[in-house]
């Protein structure tokens, strides 16, 4: 139990100089696509895709879209 607490994880994806450029789609911000620069997107609940060329992003964050929107009811 003690290692574990101790450990410190040296995984590339866990050290962010390592990894590198990391490109997430933030939602309430423009989002551009990294891969053809345009701004229209289709938001599902785990990602959001290009709607013109298809790029798919991962979330920033944890990876939900309901944590990171703020709900209006």
């Amino acid at each position: 139990m003690a290692f574990s607490l101790l450990h410190r994880d040296t995984t590339p994806a866990a050290d962010v100089g390592r990894r590198g450029y990391h490109a997430v789609y933030r939602p309430n911000e423009t989002n551009r696509c990294p891969g053809c620069g345009r701004a229209h997107w289709h938001v599902g609940r785990f990602s959001a895709e290009c709607g013109f060329c298809a790029t798919a992003l991962p979330f920033a964050g944890n990876g939900f879209a309901a944590e990171l929107t703020e709900a209006t009811y």
